[in-house]
């Protein structure tokens, strides 16, 4: 190899084909380069030829990038006055003059994502640069709507930023699922500002939902700040009890909550949450919320659940009474998750505070339920007890009893006809 030298200004020479001048350190890795990645030159040469693919690839996109940028831009094109034609033209959904109909924007979308999908996050910048002030009560719902429907969060927050930021709220159905998607997102930001904006423009919701304190509490909840939630709940109880959808939607949250708890085993939650509902019952005199505390705790396999069910039980007359009263919807819910378990303890407590006709409602169920599982000594043990405590089954249980006992293959059926029951088997005693 050629050296070239030449003087520098500082009286040293310089190699131009040395390893430490730039050009020879470029020279270096360029060689390592080839050494170990022999095709990365052949690679280079070809990517600047374009084949038959590359044009088909470009012109599907390019194709893809056209059908976005027509359906965006008749989203953010402004409605002329006085007329319904720009929203016909809009297609997210409303009717326009008389012999024409509009798509819906769920449909557009629908269809749109099926294909497009993963074009979006690159095409969207940003997100959908609409402006929500243009769009009327129907086209704000049914926007709100699809991004529900195809799970589209980033849009759906963005909207409701628009929402925020103008004082513009969707209809109060669209807003229900709204905030109830929020809550499920645990987005308790997005949820305090709605609150606040439904406080500025007098929004019923704000006297409904005690400014959607139950949708709060569950976002909290969610968020793992349960003494936080409970209070939420706590505080807007009183005011979610004037309307009939308010009080709905707090006992919901309550019943989530108490769910939740019982499921977690958390000992910590469940002594905040029976404080809660001591609480509320001595404020509000409403036994829902005491209620939904037993039911858990009753059906609870732990013991220290079933003891604070027990004295629960024990102290609210009023929660003895509504016990009785939906003894057989509590036994049916108890039966069909197979806790025979909490139904014998349930017979127990209703004997003991001589509310008999629940009782015998409740041997019934559990006769149905241990005959459909043709268990013979659960019967039989079921219809002694019945007969000790003079409370006999009806009829066709008692045929239903007879046919097991015989090991009858037909069971009776319930229009009380007699069937026919097989012969005995001819035996011989052997003495």
């Amino acid at each position: 190899m050629a050296m070239l030298t030449r003087l520098t200004s500082s009286g040293t020479t310089t190699v131009a084909g040395a390893p430490g001048s730039p050009k020879g350190l470029q020279r270096f890795q360029n060689y390592i380069s080839a050494f170990l990645w022999p095709g990365t030159q052949r690679q280079r040469r070809k990517s600047t030829q374009l084949d038959p693919m590359d044009c088909f690839t470009n012109d599907l996109v390019t194709r893809k990038t056209q059908k976005w940028e027509e359906l965006r831009d008749s989203l953010i094109k402004r409605p002329s006055s006085g007329t319904l034609e720009a929203d016909a033209n809009c297609n997210v959904g409303t009717q326009g003059k008389a012999g024409s109909t509009s798509t819906s924007f769920s449909q557009n979308v629908g269809l749109m994502s099926k294909g497009m999908m993963s074009d979006l996050k690159a095409l969207r910048s940003p997100q959908l640069g609409l402006d929500i002030r243009s769009l009327s009560q129907a086209q704000l719902d049914n926007l709100l709507m699809a991004t529900l429907e195809i799970k589209n969060k980033l849009d759906f927050l963005y909207l409701i930023r628009q929402c925020i930021r103008c004082n513009l709220l969707p209809s109060n159905e669209v807003f229900v699922s709204c905030l109830k998607y929020l809550s499920a997102q645990r987005k308790l930001q997005q949820l305090e500002a709605l609150a606040e904006t439904c406080r500025q423009l007098e929004h019923p919701f704000s006297k409904t939902y005690a400014d959607l304190a139950p949708f709060r509490a569950i976002a909290l909840w969610n968020n793992g700040n349960a003494d936080v939630a409970l209070m939420t709940l706590h505080r807007g109880y009183g005011v979610s009890m004037t309307s009939e959808e308010g009080r709905r939607m707090a006992r919901t949250a309550f019943r989530t909550i108490s769910e939740e708890t019982l499921a977690q085993k958390s000992e910590a939650v469940l002594v905040s949450l029976l404080e809660v509902a001591r609480a509320i019952h001595r404020e509000h005199k409403d036994i829902f919320v005491v209620a939904c505390v037993w039911k858990q705790c009753f059906a609870s396999d732990w013991f220290c659940d079933q003891k604070s069910a027990a004295e629960l039980f024990e102290h609210y007359k009023e929660l003895q009474e509504l016990v009785e009263r939906r003894a057989t919807s509590l036994c049916s819910s108890f039966l069909a998750r197979n806790n025979v378990d909490a139904v014998h303890r349930l017979i127990e407590a209703f004997l003991h505070h001589q509310h008999r006709s629940a009782c015998s409602s409740c041997l019934s169920l559990l006769f149905n339920y241990q005959y459909m599982r043709k268990d013979l000594r659960a019967c039989a043990e079921i219809v002694k007890s019945c007969s000790e405590l003079e409370m006999p089954l009806n009829e066709l249980q008692n045929e239903q009893f007879l046919s097991l006992f015989l090991d009858q293959s037909d069971p009776v059926e319930s229009s009380g006809m007699a069937s026919k029951y097989k012969a005995p088997k001819s035996f011989q005693y052997k003495f």
